[in-house]
């Protein structure tokens, strides 16, 4: 269903002058309108990126080592554009994928990313969310919804990563960020849904209704509190099935374009400034969603 939503600012040319290459290969991915060569010279600058081993730096800052996260999202969306030739370092991404898959099934960082996401993140609230070393459910979900979009066919991975999510859903529907944790996260339940999706579990199963269910009731609070962060999982919801959800995402759309800064960026919670990811990602979901 395409709905007629537009966005009042130019979210592109925000990109282009303040986002690096992850940003604007994520509204490329969107359908933001990029010439051919634009999009090969930008493939072929992220080449230079990867290290050794494979993997996608953290924050794609160069010293920085591999990240599940920084090359879980850049496959994802290296896989979502409509490039008429392969890329010929995938190869070399997935099997860095493979290699951080700990023996539960989960996916997690190392060690050495420890001081790069705390200088990120924090050191308080970001550490609940996003520790190293062990495994992590949302990390899973990046990890597993780019390989299979990648057509990595190692099945017996693939399954052992499928299962970690299946049994470590809370009763609420939501995950924890990892086992033991005792809140939910529903942030991290927008990034295992797609996850699920592209694994093949069943829609009509009980963890995905459930974790569905959850995340649309998230939803739901966030556009009454006029919480536009949030909608970065409006599209993890999948199509609607009925009026209800179908006004939850035109909603979610309308808070989206109405939260916008005029520079064409939207900003983090707590601050005014717009930010480069943020904007991305926003614009990102509203492209998809409006499609």
């Amino acid at each position: 269903m395409t709905r007629k939503v537009d966005l009042l600012y130019d979210a592109k040319s925000f990109i282009l002058e303040n986002g690096d290459i992850a940003d604007k290969l994520e509204i490329m991915a969107a359908g933001f309108d990029f010439g051919e060569n634009y999009i090969k010279s930008s493939i072929t600058e992220l080449g230079t990126y990867l290290n050794p081993d494979g993997g996608l730096p953290f924050d794609l800052n160069q010293e920085n080592p591999s990240s599940v996260k920084t090359t879980s999202e850049i496959l994802r969306l290296i896989m979502e554009l409509d490039l008429n030739v392969e890329v010929d370092f995938v190869p070399r991404m997935v099997d860095f994928l493979v290699s951080r898959q700990k023996k539960d099934g989960g996916f997690a960082e190392t060690l050495n990313l420890d001081m790069p996401i705390e200088d990120k993140y924090g050191s308080g609230e970001g550490r609940d969310w996003y520790p190293v070393a062990k495994s992590i459910t949302w990390l899973t979900g990046k990890a597993l919804e780019s390989l299979c979009k990648a057509g990595f066919d190692g099945t017996e991975r693939l399954r052992r990563a499928r299962d970690f999510l299946l049994y470590s859903q809370n009763e609420d529907g939501h995950w924890p960020d990892y086992k033991g944790q005792e809140t939910s996260d529903p942030l991290g339940t927008g990034n295992i849904l797609p996850a699920l999706r592209e694994v093949g579990v069943s829609e009509d199963s009980d963890v995905y209704e459930d974790g569905r269910a959850a995340l649309m009731h998230h939803l739901m609070t966030a556009i009454e509190q006029g919480n536009a962060f949030d909608m970065v999982d409006l599209i993890a919801v999948g199509d609607p099935k009925n009026r209800k959800e179908e006004e939850l995402i035109q909603n979610g759309l309308v808070l989206i374009k109405e939260s916008q800064n005029p520079d064409g960026g939207w900003s983090l919670p707590g601050f005014k400034k717009s930010d480069a990811e943020l904007t991305a990602s926003l614009a990102y979901v509203f492209e998809k969603c409006c499609q």
